[in-house]
């Protein structure tokens, strides 16, 4: 897992911040308070939560109190992008933790869609199951972190390490100074307060006095046998005499719960007699004397309403009151009680069309805001429910993730077109060393003739193996008498030869070290004074050879088809003059009879295997920067592949995004929306249009009211109007028939029209009034109808109460199966003697068997249903006498035993001998038992010794190994071993020159914390859920030398090929010597 970017919103003093870091290992460089550490607590905070507000510096609040959070992308192993963003204010959407976080983590999945998890899958899948605490102490360290077990004892170590399986064993040391606390008490070589040292004081006391007394215990010893014996037959006869108690109390028993017993089974036979009617209600009769006592009360309570009916009856048909029609009723009330309603509606109806101008004014507004083309029938035609607003949010996701996604491509793009160009650039420098080099070989090599490497090597083959034989034929032949004059005046040239050919190998590889170590002057230099000499070498060798004259060479023998043929080789194989001199030498041979030089041709054959090195050497070359520049084409075509598909991505959201541009203009078109508009612009429409709905509705409803004032002013003044036309002729035919009194009809005009709104309310206030008086003659009368009413309606429930009577008794007489009330009062009676016998049974249960479990109830039914009263009388005799027969075989024996024991005590107070004896064996023992507790002790030692060895040589490795490593680079092998013991848990380290043992305590500081460093790093490399997890470090060489720097930045270097380090720094040297020394590393200045 890599961390690709981080955008930090705020967190602490860093705001607005955006770093890539794609790259194996990435540095944060900057000065003091540039925000290296906010970096890193910022991570620890996006993987795992912000911490609470007792660590401020680790939470990161802004001091602004602006967004708290930001976003962290990370990259699995296998390409997938996880993108977390957390922030601590409701501003960003997300799910809420309990911390009140906003929380939003997001994996790409197959199909390049990003969907959305949990915490939980983030830590499992992506963080590889490290928990928040292992993070912080492991992973994303700083100088603090790593300095805090320096300062703890060994015992406290443990606690950190605990996570790697180091820091237990503790039960086992407890365990191992338990037992020797208790081997200290048990005994002390020299020890005089132990409990066994006082045993042994004691047995020799005892010893002493048995010495002084001597004397016959025999009766003493018979007494106490006795007295064994007596209690052994005491102890079998309280168990007989128990089991005997056991017996007489059953039989006991059953003669006292006999009669009830009796009186038991006489009921379950009577019960057993009568008919099953088990269909009878429980409570039936109860039911049936409630149902006829309802009856009797129906039947008075249904005369008395008779009677109240025909009082009634008879008090309204004596009023003389003529019925007239309430309709007229209805109407003057109406316009009564309306009058107030009426006044005021004038007034509301002026308000009302206030608001209406005023609402009308504020629609017009908002369709101006709106697009100018809107009207009210396109506002309310837009439908701005759930489903559409769920769409438009759909499609504004849509388009943001394409954002997103595109974000990533580019990216993706730009790191493809970077490796591209890189790879491309590797395979141009490949190809061109591969074409120096073979231009270089073909002007230092051109004298060789075959073009093929394989005919070269087949022929250089061919003319090494005749140059052996003719070697061996030279040598093998007959030697006359002045050869040997003769061999040693060659011996000069052959010593000249080889200081040479060996001054020309010192020179070659001088000049090659030379030139490696970049010192060119010093190389050409020394090539020029080892040229000069072997030129004199050379020149001195010719002196000599002159001097000696004509050699006859020893091979004057050989075969001269042999040597021909060596001849014929190295004309085929070289182009030089080297092979005509050769030519020449054979023809002059056939005129001459004269024989080659045999030195002439051994210094062609050395000449000629140096260049044929040389040239194998080259083709070795060639060889290798051809499989390079293979290597670096398949690079070069894999990233073109990749560089392709990510264009191809591109391309691909490119059309999706033009389909989705279709789609939401058709969705825009077929809804008669502006073209132009955005999802988020029409969310914000939305809105907006739901107000001016709720608008154009208010002032619909306005119009709608106003409307209505208008209509219940013409309706009141028209109903006024004809109200009053039509009084006279109420006041004539109605009133008059109660009073008697007449009214003028002058009164009344015909154009009631005419008359203003006031004249109207007054002549409705005298109506009013003349009606009052009207209904108060009424009322009387509608009292006595109400009455009447009432009581009809009373009948008529006690009518339905006595029917639903009647079905309740028909109900009651079906489930008991009875046909009548004689029959159901036979069953009911059956049932109630039923119910009493099944509650005698269970008293008598209760009484016979209380307190008895199931094998005693058992027992005792058994007893009494075999046995009658006299076989019960008769064993329960026998049982006592038994019982009296043992009781008293029991006190005889009880006497006996206490005769003895008085005998006994006499004995042993004439004689305290037998006591000092036994004292002497109890002690004995009890040094027994120390010893064996001792033993035992002693052995469980040794054992746990033995495991804890076992575990420090063979588990503690396991770890170890790996932090011994890195600890052994870091400190450039002067320390090659981490040892930890598991009595103390003290770190030690052992030097690799002397063996020594140190403990870490006595280290420097800085060597310290590189074993602090190398047993964290060999923590993280020993689990394999964290594999490709990131290390960040925050300013951990400040206190390294710059060998330890180096090597530590080797280690670094060697790490980064498994997992992504992020490195902080404020120091200068620091950050040169990684961009130094680290290959891939990126760069970030703060």
């Amino acid at each position: 897992m890599r961390l690709a970017q981080i955008h930090i919103q705020g967190f602490g003093v860093v705001r607005d911040k955006n770093y890539e870091t794609d790259a194996p290992v990435v540095l944060f460089y900057g000065p003091n308070e540039a925000g290296k550490s906010t970096v890193l607590y910022f991570i620890r905070a996006m993987l795992y939560g912000f911490p609470a507000k007792n660590s401020p510096a680790e939470r990161g609040e802004p001091v602004d109190e602006g967004v708290h959070g930001g976003e962290l992308r990370l990259r699995a192993e296998d390409g997938t992008l996880w993108v977390v963003r957390r922030y601590s204010r409701y501003k960003h959407a997300g799910s809420a933790s309990a911390r009140g976080e906003r929380l939003s983590i997001h994996k790409e999945n197959t199909q390049g869609s990003m969907i959305e998890l949990g915490q939980q899958e983030l830590e499992e899948h992506a963080l590889g199951q490290v928990s928040k605490d292992l993070f912080r102490q492991l992973f994303a360290i700083s100088l603090t972190e790593l300095q805090e077990v320096r300062i703890l004892h060994s015992s406290e170590m443990s606690g950190y390490l605990l996570h790697a399986g180091i820091g237990g064993g503790a039960n086992i040391l407890a365990a191992e100074r338990q037992l020797l606390q208790e081997m200290d008490k048990l005994y002390k070589p020299r020890g005089k307060v132990q409990h066994s040292a006082k045993l042994l004081q004691s047995i020799e006391q005892l010893k002493a006095q048995v010495r002084e007394r001597r004397g016959d215990l025999p009766r003493y010893n018979e007494i106490v046998q006795t007295i064994k014996e007596l209690q052994e037959q005491l102890e079998r006869l309280d168990t007989a005499r128990a089991s005997q108690a056991e017996d007489l109390s059953l039989l006991r028993k059953a003669m006292d719960i006999r009669p009830q017993w009796l009186n038991w089974c006489e009921a379950r036979l009577e019960l057993d007699d009568l008919q099953n009617s088990g269909v009878f209600p429980p409570d039936g009769m109860a039911r049936w004397e409630k149902l006829q006592q309802e009856g009797r009360l129906l039947s008075t309570q249904s005369a008395r309403v008779e009677r109240a009916l025909d009082e009634v009856r008879k008090k309204r048909e004596a009023l003389p009151i003529q019925e007239v029609p309430a309709s007229y009723d209805v109407e003057i009330e109406e316009l009564w009680s309306g009058r107030n309603v009426y006044e005021a509606g004038q007034r509301e109806l002026a308000e009302l069309t206030t608001k209406y101008q005023a609402q009308a004014a504020r629609i017009e507004q908002l369709l101006r805001h709106i697009d100018p083309s809107w009207n009210e029938q396109k506002l309310l035609a837009l439908s701005t429910s759930g489903s559409e607003r769920g769409e438009v949010r759909r499609y504004a996701a849509d388009f943001g993730g394409y954002d997103r996604r595109m974000e990533a491509l580019i990216q993706e793009h730009r790191a493809a077109d970077r490796s591209t160009a890189g790879a491309e650039s590797n395979l141009r420098e490949a190809q061109r060393q591969l074409l120096e080099e073979q231009e270089r070989g073909e002007a230092i090599y051109d004298m060789i003739k075959p073009t093929s490497p394989n005919e070269t090597s087949r022929l250089w083959n061919q003319l090494q193996l005749e140059m052996e034989r003719w070697r061996e034929q030279r040598w093998s032949g007959p030697v006359s008498e002045t050869q040997p004059r003769q061999l040693r005046s060659t011996r000069a040239p052959g010593l000249y030869s080889r200081l040479l050919i060996g001054m020309a190998v010192i020179t070659t590889l001088l000049i090659a070290v030379l030139s490696w170590l970049g010192a060119a002057e010093a190389a050409i230099g020394s090539g020029l004074i080892m040229l000069l000499g072997m030129g004199y070498v050379f020149m001195t060798g010719r002196r000599e050879a002159h001097a000696s004259g004509d050699v006859v060479y020893v091979a004057a023998t050989a075969d001269d088809q042999e040597i021909e043929e060596a001849m014929r080789l190295y004309a085929s194989l070289i182009s030089s003059p080297y092979a005509a001199a050769g030519t020449g030498l054979g023809s002059r041979k056939e005129k001459g009879g004269l024989k080659p030089d045999p030195l002439l041709l051994e210094g062609q054959m050395r000449e000629l295997r140096s260049l044929m090195e040389g040239w194998q050497s080259w083709r070795q070359r060639i060889e290798r920067l051809s499989s390079e520049c293979k290597s670096v084409e398949e690079k070069v075509r894999l990233q073109v592949a990749e560089l392709q598909r990510v264009q191809h991505a591109i391309q691909h959201e490119e059309q999706r995004f033009h389909e989705l541009e279709r789609r939401w203009e058709t969705w825009l078109k077929e809804r008669d929306l502006p073209m132009n508009l955005s999802p988020d612009t029409l969310l914000d429409i939305f809105a907006e249009a739901e107000q001016g709905q709720e608008w154009i509705r208010q002032q619909r409803a306005l119009r709608l009211k106003i409307d209505e004032l208008l209509n219940q002013t013409e309706s009141y003044t028209t109903r006024s109007n004809a109200l009053l036309r039509t009084s006279d002729r109420l006041n004539g035919g109605m009133i008059h028939a109660r009073f008697g009194s007449a009214i003028d009809r002058s009164m009344i005009a015909d154009c009631v029209e005419t008359v203003s709104a006031g004249a109207v309310i007054a002549e409705l206030r005298q109506l009013y009034t003349r009606w009052q008086e009207y209904k108060e003659a009424l009322r009387e009368r509608d009292m006595l109808d109400e009455r009447m009413q009432e009581l009809h309606e009373e009948q008529m429930a006690l009518r339905s109460e006595q029917a639903m009577l009647k079905e309740s008794e028909a109900n009651l007489l079906q489930l008991a199966q009875a046909a009548d009330e004689e029959g159901f009062m036979r069953i009911g009676a059956e049932a109630q003697r039923r119910d009493e016998l099944n509650r005698n049974v269970r008293h008598l249960e209760i009484s016979m068997f209380s307190g008895c479990d199931e094998q005693r109830k058992d027992e005792l039914l058994q007893l009494l249903q075999v046995t009658d009263a006299e076989g019960l009388s008769n064993q329960l005799a026998e049982r006592e006498q038994e019982a009296a027969s043992m009781a008293a075989m029991r006190d005889e024996w009880q006497e006996r035993r206490g005769r003895l024991l008085q005998e006994q005590e006499s004995l042993a107070a004439a004689d305290k001998g037998k006591v000092v004896i036994q004292q002497l064996e109890e002690q004995r023992s009890a040094l027994k038992e120390q010893v064996a507790q001792y033993a035992v002790r002693s052995i469980a030692v040794q054992l746990i010794q033995r495991t804890r060895r076992m575990y420090e040589e063979e588990k503690q490795p396991h770890v170890l190994k790996l932090a011994s490593r890195y600890f052994s680079v870091l400190t450039g092998g002067t320390y090659h071993r981490i040892l930890m013991r598991m009595g103390d848990q003290t770190l030690l380290v052992e030097r690799a020159a002397d063996k020594q043992q140190t403990e870490s305590s006595r280290l420097s500081r800085g060597t310290a914390e590189q074993l602090y460093l190398a047993m964290r790093l060999g923590l993280i490399q020993s689990m394999p859920h964290a594999a490709g997890m990131p290390l960040i470090l925050d300013d951990l060489f400040v206190n390294f030398d710059g060998e330890r720097l180096n090597q530590a930045l080797a280690l670094i270097t060697e790490l980064s090929q498994s997992r992504q380090i992020m490195l902080m720094t404020c120091h200068k040297h620091v950050a040169e010597q990684v961009q130094l020394q680290v290959d891939n590393v990126k760069l970030i200045v703060m």
